[in-house]
């Protein structure tokens, strides 16, 4: 994992197995995740630090975890064909598992008002549940040909989104279970996420076909043409509280933000993981990105910086996971006629280098490998952060003599 304020790398207190899933509590303190080790483990999200033994009653893989808006309980899914619900403060599982389905549990979602839970299954069917007594509600949700890898409700309830390997999206009502219209057609393979809006006008998808899709919930139709950029199949997609974001996980091993009006993608891929990413979360104050890959970590990642750094005149030089210490005037640093930053990349002598060969940064040996994430390098041992915001550089060169410039 790596610590959300400083991108400094720590040693999680449990040793990981593939990890499938990841939700963030609604007040952004913990994080829950799950994996093949038939485990959920919940974490503090600042620290890293585990902050209960693990939660255990599943027989088989883990594959989605749900939170309660209250932040109080924790709804899971399993390959054991179960969905359990869980006590997030104590870990203690409520009630006995809801059974139901015939094959393994992909994919659970919670309504926002905490009565009910969605469950998606490889049996091909969707299930309703009351949250607080276990019941199943009405008639299974059938449709679908293959199946459910992802399920979403809308934060007011009405609507649940599914998507499967027969490679639909489909739009259900939560209160009789009827689906909405036809299915939602254009990805030439499984839809293997979804997620829909909070003011429920707009649907994301992911797909084994390597796209993402945004779709108008009112006219069933997609918007603009298919976000590209991924090189591997997209496993994950999640929408800013705010609607403008979207982040993306692959087997490309890489996190892509997105901006959700136009499709454009932001900033260079989000790179760390060594393994497929299977699941991203967005923090409900959406600062941050949370990803969980099947390289058994789980990392946290700065998304300020993709809504601030709208604010500089050009991309800035950064060696921060605060856009505030970037370098504000990099125009002598950028490659002529481009508004894109140079590659911060150290040759083989350590050192970053600009274009015409200027030097920007020589990186201590003691300090090797360094990680190039986006516009941040990471150290080995300990992160190193420079401020630039005031680094005279270019044609500012004479004032690094003065008292108020530091280095």
């Amino acid at each position: 994992m790596w610590a959300a304020d400083t991108s400094r790398p720590f040693t999680a207190p449990l040793k990981l197995k593939r990890v499938f899933s990841v939700v963030i509590s609604p007040d952004g303190g913990r994080i829950v995740s799950c994996s093949d080790d038939n485990m959920i483990q919940i974490w503090d999200a600042y620290t890293g630090k585990a902050l209960l033994a693990p939660l255990q009653g599943h027989t088989d893989y883990i594959w989605s975890v749900a939170f309660s808006s209250d932040g109080n309980r924790i709804v899971s899914g399993s390959s054991d064909k179960t969905v359990r619900v869980w006590d997030a403060e104590t870990g203690e599982v409520l009630g006995t598992p809801l059974q139901g389905n015939s094959d393994q549990v992909g994919t659970v979602a919670i309504s926002s008002d905490g009565t009910r839970i969605v469950s998606g299954s490889a049996d091909k069917i969707i299930r309703v549940w009351d949250a607080l007594t276990g019941d199943a509600l009405g008639t299974s949700l059938q449709g679908h040909t293959d199946l459910v890898w992802s399920v979403a409700i809308s934060l007011d309830g009405n609507l649940i989104i599914s998507g499967s390997s027969d490679k639909t999206i489909r739009v259900w009502s939560a209160k009789t279970g009827e689906a909405l219209g036809a299915p939602l057609l254009g990805h030439t393979d499984t839809v293997s996420t979804v997620a829909i809006s909070r003011d429920s006008k707009h649907i994301v998808s992911g797909s084994i076909d390597t796209t993402i899709r945004v779709w108008n919930v009112a006219t069933r139709e997609a918007l603009g043409v298919p976000l590209q950029g991924h090189a591997g199949e997209v496993w994950a997609v999640a929408i800013s509280p705010d609607g403008n974001l979207i982040a993306s996980g692959s087997s490309d091993k890489t996190i892509r933000v997105w901006n959700a009006t136009t499709g454009a993608v932001l900033g260079a891929p989000l790179q760390g993981h060594t393994g497929v990413v299977s699941h991203v979360a967005i923090s409900p104050d959406g600062k941050r990105i949370v990803s969980c890959s099947d390289d058994t970590t789980i990392r946290v990642w700065n998304l300020e910086f993709f809504t601030q750094s709208q604010f500089f005149e050009s991309p800035a030089i950064c060696f921060s996971s605060n856009p505030i210490h970037a370098l504000c005037s990099p125009h002598s640093f950028l490659h002529e006629g481009l508004r894109t930053p140079v590659p911060l990349v150290p040759n083989e002598e350590g050192w970053i280098v600009g274009p015409d060969g200027r030097l920007l940064l020589w990186v201590p040996a003691s300090l090797y490998p360094v990680v190039h994430v986006s516009n941040i390098l990471v150290g080995s041992n300990d992160a190193l952060q420079v401020d630039l915001s005031h680094f005279a550089h270019g044609g500012s060169w004479h004032k690094c003599r003065r008292d108020e410039v530091s280095f």
